[in-house]
């Protein structure tokens, strides 16, 4: 009588194969039953029952102990591919588990992918190799609804410092992982480069590169020529795009804003230079910000310990200031 996959999955237990599998491998019924910690008539008899189950003889008792028949090589071919599968299921549920395996989808400003994100993803490959991260580059205001969503687990950039975020979304939290200053740059010969130090208004002469008037770093950068008492750059190109920021900049007479991390890594690859402006404010609090309204998964809790431990390294020491909204 044929069997019909249904009702064989109904008839059999995964623990048959197991045993059964032992068995083989062991070559004795009475080796198999001390090697699964179980007594010799209860090892039969699941050999017994599994035989009854799929209608044939599967074990072939001899001097030497036992062996498969035709039919038994057939099963034990197929239950070792299962036993295969479940030993596969198994190491990846445990990975997953520990945070060892997964998948974390991570939104960014300019603030946080110079320097904290590369940080924090090569801790994160050390220990988890298996993990994949993505990452999604986009304004404030695109980023945390899609955190919201789902669409993201986890956004790095600056805090804003008004405390709007919150007030639309009280239920998304910050985890401030260090300050952030904010440094003026321009090309390696720009003629304030070899200066001392000077100020704002020495700056007004040259092209200018500012943000977007959507960003809030526009809004820091407004707020910074108004306190010296400035119009502001007359000479502008607005621009959020970091490639061609730096290649306008290369030009060694138009400046630009950037926060510390990113201007130092173009300086210390000898594109840009530091210039030394006095009276800049502070770029501002680099946060991770994540919804409270989902538990997080391994691999993402991993990833925020990541992003913590990377933090320690940047400049200034970091601080862990945890909250759901900016002080």
């Amino acid at each position: 009588m044929s069997q019909i996959p249904v009702s064989l999955s109904r008839k059999l237990r995964f623990s048959q194969i197991v045993v059964f599998e032992q068995v083989l491998r062991s070559g004795s019924i009475l080796r198999a039953a001390q090697a699964l910690n179980m007594t010799q008539s209860a090892v039969t008899k699941v050999v017994h029952e599994l035989e009854n189950q799929l209608g044939a003889p599967l074990l072939v008792r001899g001097n030497r102990g036992v062996s498969a028949t035709e039919f038994g090589e057939l099963v034990a071919k197929r239950a070792k591919s299962l036993l295969a599968e479940l030993r596969y299921m198994t190491e990846e549920v445990n990975a997953f588990r520990t945070g060892a395996a997964g998948h974390v989808f991570v939104g960014t400003l300019i603030s946080a992918s110079a320097a904290l994100l590369p940080r924090a993803i090569q801790l994160l490959k050390a220990k988890a190799p298996a993990v994949v991260v993505t990452l999604r580059v986009a304004q404030m205001d695109q980023l945390l609804p899609a955190l919201i969503a789902g669409d993201l687990d986890l956004v790095v950039g600056r805090v804003p410092e008004d405390g709007s975020w919150h007030a639309k979304s009280p239920q998304l939290e910050a985890e401030t992982l260090y300050r952030e200053p904010l440094c003026a740059v321009g090309g390696v010969h720009h003629p304030l480069a070899s200066h001392t130090a000077t100020g704002l208004m020495d700056m007004l002469e040259f092209p200018w590169i500012l943000p977007t008037r959507d960003s809030s770093l526009r809004l820091t950068a407004d707020r910074m020529f108004h306190k010296a008492g400035l119009p502001g750059p007359s000479n502008v190109v607005e621009s959020l795009s970091v490639m061609t920021n730096v290649a306008l900049m290369l030009d060694q007479m138009t400046v630009g804003l950037m926060p510390h991390s990113a201007a130092q890594q173009f300086a210390q690859a000898g594109l840009l230079a530091v210039l030394p402006i006095a009276g800049l404010p502070e770029f501002g609090e680099i946060g991770c910000f994540a919804f409270t309204g989902r538990a997080p998964g391994p691999a993402v809790e991993l990833f925020r310990n990541c992003l913590r431990e990377a933090a320690t390294g940047m400049v200034p020491p970091a601080k862990s200031d945890s909250r759901s909204r900016p002080s």
